[in-house]
């Protein structure tokens, strides 16, 4: 708005040019009545304040509503309150104004005219009094508003008001090509900055030569001395420590991350953070308890050494803390692709969105006839989040309006939404769709379905459907998708399907650029896929069946297996848990008694007396229990201490590298996001563990 001026002249020169001159003066008289000052929030105090000096209480209020009618009547409603306390700081500033004049005549007559619009509004009931009060500056009911301190923070705040409503007016084209003027010279100048910014940068890099290849010296060392940076040591690396402790050389590993200073003594010296048991050597070392720094106090142990083979552990938890958001078993648990925020969905189908640092806020699954399968959110922000269910919809919901914004329906021979996927640079999902049940996948040539949403326009992008098999010697049919994933640009993604079939697509026409089936070549493996994923520099892919074996697979010899190995836990022990059988279920479950579903909520719907079982607890699918990390060097699996731990492996060999600690029941989802890992259980509980990577920091 500061333009404006400016704008203003330029209009007169042109209008002198074209020999407009009645126009011109008609413009010129009305730019001098100008009641909006050319948006300046300065002249317009000036000008309010100028009726209050003069007394002129009906010019003050006339000026006041033509502001409300150009301005402050467009607001949002939420705005009306501030502007009425405005109006009515701004009389009361005009009777104080009238009383250090001791014009007692002009206060008389305010509350003559205006006294019964005002009689009965408690704001004003004192105020009554005040040409009858012998010494107004002193009186209680109204020193404060004698004070310069009073005026002066009700300048300043009106003043601010008014700024900010000019501020975010909307411009006509004429000022915004000034602003835009004025905007490109800023960034010149903002570009020449970062230049010099630059060229400074540059030269503190030449000059850092020396001091770099002195730190490269250091890790070498290091690296020599026998400390692993993303790998556990090696036995060749055993016997030079053993020596080293007969020798009394203590061997100290300090990090100190979020303010937390975790030291793993290897010398036989006993220090207040490391615990040792009498006549324990070496390998008998226990890693200290160190405590998040919650209200909780929850322990965090035997991270930072592995006690079998007095390794280092490849990662070490900075902190850990417990929530209780869901009442109930978890289903399926996300974090958002910022990190900032929480999704979980238990099986009362309640899906919870929150935040560790404290926010929270509950979307109840409103067809109490369908569940909740799958959650994603959308890859490009924390807003949206999408989720789909047993009965054909994919819904979208909008965290900020706490609403579903748009619904997608699938196929109606396809209505359990699986997996959804959401691509890292468009707006643009994936979700595959199966039968009711896996006979239904054998009735038809179709056995399941992968479609992509358009988020933009809310449309069908592609669809392919999945065919019986026509090549396969068994001639079995092709099973529904269970995995997706999108590799970094978004342009392909991969899939896998419980008859062992990997795919990769072309995400611009939907189609299969190569297949393979993992079964022919698959050691003890089931066939049934819970997990495809590109690896960090999208050479290969890995692939984990529902036996838990890791296999890695060529992208560019199609079929051709890297490496194969056991992720030993994996899966765990199937557990048994207490069903509670009632004669009325209150909701829909699915029909298999062993699935997650049907594990009944700790919150009592019904006074009728239960029959107690003890029933095999298997759940629908494996996919939600395996997370790869950002790089893809490592994943964490459910397993560990009877399915309760989480377990994070490494990508190369399958080798167990370190545990997560425990809950109380069966672990059922883990995800994995940059430096932070969720393990959910069948309890409702979810642990949120911070990580640091050793091979980063060192």
């Amino acid at each position: 708005m500061n333009s404006a001026h400016q704008v203003d002249e330029l209009i007169k020169e042109y209008l002198l040019f074209r020999g407009f001159s009645n126009t011109f003066r008609v413009f010129e008289q009305e730019c001098r009545n100008d009641k909006d000052k050319r948006f300046q929030a300065d002249k317009i105090i000036e000008e309010l304040y100028s009726y209050i000096t003069s007394s002129d209480i009906n010019g003050l209020l006339d000026y006041w509503k033509y502001l409300d009618l150009r301005y402050f009547s467009r607001l949002d409603a939420r705005f009306f309150e501030s502007v009425k306390k405005f109006e009515i700081c701004l009389i009361k500033y005009y009777l104080v104004y009238a009383t250090q004049q001791k014009r007692k005549d002009k206060i008389f007559e305010f509350f003559e005219t205006f006294g019964s619009e005002l009689n009965g509004i408690s704001e004003w009931s004192k105020w009554f009094g005040l040409p009858f009060s012998k010494n107004p500056a002193s009186d209680p009911n109204f020193e404060t508003f004698f004070t310069k301190q009073w005026l002066d923070t009700f300048t300043v705040s009106l003043h601010n008001f008014l700024n900010t409503i000019f501020q975010n007016m909307s411009l006509p084209s004429l000022l915004c090509f000034n602003l835009d003027r004025l905007h490109r010279k800023e960034l010149q100048d903002e570009i020449e900055s970062l230049r010099n910014e630059i060229e400074n940068l540059k030269t503190e890099i030449v000059n850092g030569d020396t001091e770099i290849t002195s730190l490269k010296q250091k890790v070498a060392q290091r690296e020599l001395a026998g400390y692993p940076r993303r790998r556990r040591s090696n036995n060749n690396m055993h016997d030079k420590n053993e020596k080293d402790s007969n020798n009394n050389d203590a061997l100290r590993l300090s990090l100190t991350t979020s303010g937390v200073s975790l030291s793993s003594s290897l010398s036989r010296s006993t220090t207040p953070s490391v615990k040792h048991e009498t006549g324990s050597d070496l390998n008998g070392i226990k890693s200290p308890e160190v405590y998040a720094d919650d209200r909780s106090m929850t322990p965090i142990s035997e991270y930072d050494i592995d006690d079998s083979h007095g390794n280092i552990n490849p990662f070490i938890v900075n902190s850990q803390e417990m929530f209780l958001e869901n009442n109930s078993g978890i289903i399926v648990t996300k974090l958002s692709h910022q990190g900032n925020l929480i999704a979980s969905c238990d099986v009362d189908n309640t899906i919870r969105i929150w935040s560790y640092e404290g926010s929270s806020s509950t979307l109840k699954h409103s067809n109490s006839n369908s569940n909740i399968l799958s959650l994603e959110w959308e890859s490009r922000s924390d807003k949206i989040l999408l989720y789909g269910t047993d009965e054909r919809l994919v819904k979208v919901y909008n965290k900020e309006t706490r609403s579903v914004i748009h619904e997608y329906k699938m196929d109606e021979r396809f209505p359990r939404v699986n997996q959804i996927s959401c691509s890292p640079v468009e707006p643009l999902f994936a979700c595959s769709g199966s039968p009711k049940s896996i006979d239904d996948a054998y009735s038809s040539s179709d056995t399941g379905s992968l479609i992509t949403f358009d988020l933009k326009t809310m449309t069908t992008q592609d669809i392919f459907m999945l065919k019986a098999s026509s090549h396969s010697p068994s001639s079995s049919t092709m099973m529904p998708i269970e995995t997706i994933k999108f590799n970094h640009n978004g342009q392909m993604l991969v899939t896998g399907d419980r008859s062992g079939y990997i795919r990769i697509f072309d995400i611009r026409t939907l189609k299969s650029i190569m297949e393979w089936n993992i079964s022919s070549s698959s050691k003890n493996g089931s066939g049934v896929i819970c997990s495809s994923q590109f690896s960090f520099d999208e050479t290969s892919i890995y692939v984990i069946d529902e036996t838990g074996e890791l296999s890695q697979w060529s992208c560019s010899k199609p079929g051709f297996v890297m490496s194969q190995s056991q992720l030993q836990g994996f899966p765990p022990a199937t557990p048994t848990i207490q069903m509670n059988i009632t004669p009325k279920l209150s909701r829909k479950r699915t029909p298999s008694t062993s699935s997650i579903r049907s594990i009944k909520s700790t919150r009592s719907t019904s006074s009728i007396p239960a029959i107690s079982e003890t029933v095999p607890y298997e759940p629908i699918s494996r996919v939600n229990m395996i997370a790869f990390s950002d790089d893809t060097e490592h994943l964490v699996c459910v397993g560990g201490n009877g399915g309760t731990q989480g377990v994070i492996y490494q990508s190369s060999n399958g080798e167990k590298v370190q545990t997560l600690a425990s809950h109380k029941q069966h672990l059922t989802a883990v995800d994995w996001s940059e430096n932070t890992i969720l393990t959910a259980a069948m309890d409702g509980t979810v642990r949120v563990s911070r990580i640091a990577n050793l091979g980063v920091i060192m």
